[in-house]
């Protein structure tokens, strides 16, 4: 099954002599919602003392929960009212490490919305036999900015910043940053639901103002737009959610979902890098292959060093190889 599985079996194996009594209480074992609150809470804590740097907290904003069908079912009709705790647990966590810095931190998100995947899910062994996560237990991935396993196996694109996936099993140590992401798409995802929650500059952990939004109430911070590559005259259309992408070319082969691929040999892979300052409210860009904006040369930046940013203004015209002109439009909110 690969990396993935082989870190959950690891995980999940630590202990694994259990007396009678131990067995029997893994049969009636069920996931309740204080447990939830904790195991997510831990692992986003966990994850902010490791990401952080200087003076910038760094913290993921993305979380998969993958759990035993049974407890998928007993515990979905309670994830409305379990999650705005949990964001205001996260809200309550950043002002907490905030302390330790007297002359102010930066904590701007990665993201501008918190996601949640919960998924009952089955993963298959490298043997071909399913295994399903033990009732009673949680697996779960977090990530920067979102990423999203259901459309990912579906092969959507959906906009997401570059993965650094941790995997946090319960009752375990296991934290593993570099999970093969085919692994990850290759379990069978028998259900999902997913919520998201706009961040709060304001850090307000007040849960009557922390409310859920639907993928169509969510606006992008930016739309993208240039020709179908099967000449029919029709656009394609990206709208940019996430404060990170990447527009690459044909040969690309990764396939998480910050990832803009246009079918174009004029294409380049990680030909040009688009950002969003939280902070600022402004959009930048950067070129690794041949690029004007608008009508000027971009500088071309080096893989490996320091990106060249040039602003990106509302309504501007990037122009791949002289090739391939993608429109840039600013979400009305932000102009």
């Amino acid at each position: 099954m690969g990396k993935l599985f082989d870190t959950i079996k690891k995980a999940l194996a630590i202990g694994a002599v259990e007396t009678d009594n131990e067995k029997q209480k893994s049969k009636t074992s069920k996931i309740t919602n204080k447990i939830l609150l904790k195991e997510l809470v831990d692992h986003f804590n966990d994850q902010m003392e490791e990401l952080s740097v200087g003076k910038r907290l760094l913290y993921p904003m993305s979380f998969n929960i993958l759990m035993h069908p049974d407890d998928y079912n007993t515990t979905k009709e309670s994830l409305p009212f379990v999650l705005p705790e949990v964001v205001a647990a996260f809200y309550g966590s950043i002002k907490e490490k905030s302390k330790a810095y007297h002359n102010g931190v930066n904590f701007a998100p990665p993201a501008t919305y918190w996601f949640f995947q919960f998924s009952a899910c089955q993963i298959k062994a490298k043997d071909g036999e399913e295994d399903f996560i033990k009732r009673g237990e949680i697996v779960t991935t977090g990530n920067l900015t979102t990423f999203d396993i259901h459309k990912a196996q579906q092969g959507g694109i959906r906009s997401e910043a570059n993965v650094h996936l941790s995997v946090k099993c319960q009752n375990s140590n296991t934290n593993d940053n570099n999970i093969n992401m085919a692994a990850l798409l290759g379990m069978d995802i028998l259900s999902e639901g997913s919520y998201t929650f706009n961040f709060d500059k304001n850090l307000n952990e007040d849960t009557t103002l922390i409310s859920a939004t639907t993928n169509k109430q969510r606006k992008g911070l930016a739309t993208l737009r240039w020709p179908a590559e099967d000449g029919s005259g029709n656009y394609k259309v990206y709208d940019m959610v996430d404060a990170y992408i990447e527009i690459s070319g044909k040969t690309e082969t990764r396939t998480t979902s910050n990832i803009v691929k246009i079918n174009s040999d004029n294409v380049m892979k990680q030909h040009v890098h688009i950002r969003f300052d939280q902070t600022t409210q402004t959009f930048s860009l950067a070129a690794f292959a041949k690029t004007r904006l608008n009508s000027r040369e971009v500088p071309l930046s080096a893989p490996g060093n320091a990106p060249q940013w040039m602003s990106l203004s509302n309504n501007s015209s990037i122009f791949l190889n002289d090739a391939v002109r993608i429109q840039f439009e600013i979400n009305s909110d932000l102009v």
